[in-house]
């Protein structure tokens, strides 16, 4: 590529990276009681007033850097994800590896009655194991002999599967009381449970690993846009790259969901939007992915806890009902190609 090509494309992802700080600035400004810029600069410098310093450090500090994570990790899980399955309508929801992670979490909290915070904080490494079992799953249902995974029909498994694990989920907490039941609701419908330092300091090293890991495979990502004899034909390991490819993209979903909770379509739209703004090229959709799935999911966020304050409507109702359209028209646009 040229460094004349290079540049718009940079200036690019340098205004999305623009945009992401200014929506967190906004986002510890902006809630019940409103933070001006002095105070901010108060805060950092450590002469805050007590109150002020309580309502950022406690509340809106740790929730912002939860968005930021979060959202960046399920905007780049997104593009690993239609890359793996060459699908447009691909997401950690679609897919149902959101179910199987919440299935896995819900069964430790519920019925291994798990109550240890030491123990609850690294819950995501044994939920893993549920997102890839759920996609594999909708893989299979949707296989075609000797066609390969048809599209349509892995989101329709996907879809399916989902709702079905979401039920059982219900099913499963109903029998024990009301304070789990309330957590699994509450979780389901997107509701943030990671926004502390604890789970912050687990979850953040970890993800900032995935991503760097993630990014390392720009080049065998572009290659996997190719049909599979020529990608094969390059020298490119098929099946261990989409092995990995959905490892990845689970253990992104999984930490993301423990400190966000069920949040969705959150992919599918920063990955889109990064397909719009760039060229076919992993290495600079990656990051633009991330950037736009860190602004979409900060931005709803803070609407959501500014403007519907008192609704007691969580975020991920919010992202559901912005991306449920884009999602159908998708969907439809799909099915008239097919």
């Amino acid at each position: 590529m040229t460094p004349s090509k290079r540049l718009p494309q940079a200036s690019t992802l340098l205004l999305l990276l623009l945009l992401v700080l200014i929506a967190s600035f906004l986002s510890l400004a902006m809630g019940d009681m409103e933070i001006d810029v002095q105070g901010l600069f108060q805060y950092f410098e450590g002469t805050a007033s007590s109150q002020t310093q309580f309502i950022l450090q406690e509340i809106r500090l740790p929730r912002t850097l939860v968005s930021l994570l979060a959202g960046a990790s399920l905007g780049l899980s997104g593009a690993l994800l239609q890359t793996y399955t060459r699908n447009p309508l691909a997401d950690s929801s679609t897919l149902g590896i959101n179910a199987g992670v919440g299935l896995v979490l819900t069964l430790a909290l519920t019925q291994l009655n798990l109550t240890d915070p030491f123990f609850i904080r690294f819950l995501p490494f044994f939920a893993i194991p549920g997102g890839l079992a759920t996609v594999a799953l909708a893989s299979f249902l949707s296989h075609q002999k000797g066609q390969g995974i048809h599209p349509i029909k892995l989101i329709i498994a996907g879809v399916t599967l989902s709702t079905i694990l979401s039920s059982s989920l219900i099913a499963i907490t109903g029998q024990v009381n009301t304070q789990k039941l309330n957590y699994v609701v509450t979780w389901l419908a997107g509701r943030m449970t990671g926004n502390n330092w604890e789970s912050l300091a687990i979850a953040t090293p970890i993800l900032i690993i995935l991503w760097g890991f993630s990014y390392s495979q720009a080049r065998p990502l572009n290659l996997l846009q190719l049909k599979d004899e020529t990608a094969i034909g390059l020298g490119l390991p098929l099946k261990q790259k989409r092995r990995l490819l959905l490892l990845l993209a689970s253990a992104l979903v999984a930490f993301s969901l423990s400190l966000a909770g069920n949040i969705t379509l959150v992919g599918l739209l920063a990955s889109h939007i990064s397909q719009i703004l760039f060229p076919p090229d992993h290495h600079w959709r990656l990051p633009a992915s991330m950037l736009t799935g860190a602004l979409l999911l900060l931005t709803a966020d803070t609407l959501t806890r500014t403007y519907l304050v008192g609704s007691n409507i969580p975020t991920g109702i919010t992202l559901t009902l912005i991306g449920t359209p884009y999602f159908l028209y998708l969907l439809r646009k799909q099915m008239n190609h097919s």
